[in-house]
């Protein structure tokens, strides 16, 4: 099961790239077709396009400086095909010459589907 954490961790360093490059169309290559994301005060997307429509309304915002997620617990379940994410994230936003940011907790769920690793739900909570 430790090969599949750090498989989860490295899935998550992609994303975390992929926001930085902004390439919204990466970002969501990570989550399943019905994936739901729960927005930190926020919406709930539900579905990958919804969320790719988000991401890019989002990195179309000059000021956007990205997100950051950083895993500190990944849970494999006993049957190795689904898996919990827990950790930190925050959020970068530059605004008038200022500097912004969110920070936060999230939990994530991915499951092995026949692509691969996905993520099926996200769930962030500011602090």
């Amino acid at each position: 099961m430790a090969d599949i954490s750090a498989t989860i961790r490295a899935l998550r360093k992609q994303s975390n790239a992929a926001i930085a490059s902004l390439d919204a169309h990466y970002v969501v290559s990570f989550m399943s077709e019905d994936i739901e994301v729960q927005v930190a005060g926020g919406p709930l997307l539900r579905g990958r396009a919804a969320n790719q429509d988000a991401w890019e309304a989002q990195m179309q915002d000059r000021g956007f400086g990205g997100y950051v997620r950083s895993p500190e617990v990944v849970h494999v379940a006993p049957d190795g095909r689904t898996a919990t994410e827990r950790g930190q994230w925050v959020g970068r936003w530059r605004m008038g010459g200022r500097s912004r940011e969110q920070h936060g907790q999230y939990s994530a769920e991915w499951r092995l589907g026949p692509m691969g690793w996905e993520i099926t739900r996200e769930t962030y909570v500011e602090r």
